[in-house]
């Protein structure tokens, strides 16, 4: 059951990039709406949970963290609309390369020969589908947006690595998404297109409202009740259907079609990550067994803010 519900939340967020499409609205007016219809949910759900009262201080690196997340979701909406939705998916999914060039400078962490082998298929990957874009016409704008979202991705998943108290999910869920509205709210109102969501039909309306309440509210909610149920090592490796399912969605209902640059470019990014992540996380576990365990000790994951 905790698989079908995996895969269902990766149905979901793949299918970010094809809604995204279908809503007339700017890139910001997106990212601020999905945070502000998710908000109440989350909240409802934060509640239910009954978490003790915190101190701020514990909340300062999930305040940051969801700064960068509305940033994050700006870029990659910009991103979807204005360049290939499999294009953006595979860029944007660049960002446990990002983790793995960064954690070794900021976080004191060893990089492994393994490792190294990935961010190097991974950037000829990257190289390949750049170059296949450009050369049909897209706007490098796009290109860039995507991997800058890819990149704030990587930032918040070394600032929870960093985190030595954490707080409960739902929590840390509300005060990011909470931030990201805050930190958007300035460049909505500066901007005015909000106003727009008046002129939306009922199925843009509708559209908007699942981004909210489905990919947001729902997706986060079940994605954590996972961590108790599940190995960080499933998680990942069915993380990686997000992006299949992305590029799926934007094949069959978009029309979009595949080059074989893309197509190479995609494997080689996606294939070497997924290696990465399953090798990463089985010596952890290898390493975990060697360990005399105690009942006093106890083991958390990296739980970050999902990428979408």
């Amino acid at each position: 059951m905790n698989r079908i519900k995996l895969v269902l939340i990766m149905i979901i967020w793949g299918s970010l990039g094809v809604f995204t499409r279908s809503i007339p609205l700017s890139a910001l007016s997106l990212a601020f709406l999905r945070a502000l219809i998710a908000l109440p949910v989350l909240f409802v759900v934060m509640k239910m949970k009954k978490s003790d009262q915190l101190k701020w201080s514990l909340l300062k690196p999930y305040l940051i963290s969801g700064a960068l997340l509305g940033f994050g979701w700006l870029t990659l909406f910009y991103g979807f609309k204005h360049t290939s939705i499999a294009s953006a998916v595979m860029i944007y999914n660049m960002c446990p390369v990002y983790v793995m060039v960064a954690a070794p400078l900021l976080l004191k962490e060893t990089i492994s020969k393994i490792q190294i082998a990935v961010i190097f298929i991974s950037f000829l990957g990257l190289c390949l589908i750049v170059g296949d874009n450009l050369a049909e016409g897209y706007g490098y704008m796009g290109l860039a947006l995507s991997a800058i979202s890819g990149m704030l991705y990587a930032t918040i998943v070394l600032i929870n690595r960093s985190i030595k108290i954490r707080v409960d999910n739902q929590t840390a869920t509300f005060v990011q998404i909470f931030t990201a509205m805050i930190v958007l709210l300035p460049f909505i109102l500066f901007d005015g297109n909000i106003l727009s969501v008046v002129d939306l039909d009922a199925r843009a309306v509708t559209y908007t409202i699942l981004l909210g309440v489905l990919h947001t509210s729902v997706a986060y909610t079940l994605f954590f009740s996972l961590y108790t149920h599940m190995k960080s090592v499933e998680i990942v490796s069915y993380s990686y259907l997000e992006p299949l399912f992305g590029i799926l969605f934007s094949v069959i209902f978009l029309g979009e079609t595949l080059t074989l640059p893309q197509i190479m470019g995609g494997i080689l990014i996606l294939g070497s990550t997924y290696i990465g992540e399953i090798l990463k996380d089985r010596r952890f576990f290898k390493n975990k067994s060697t360990i005399n365990r105690s009942p006093n000790i106890k083991t958390s994951f990296d739980v970050s803010s999902s990428k979408d």
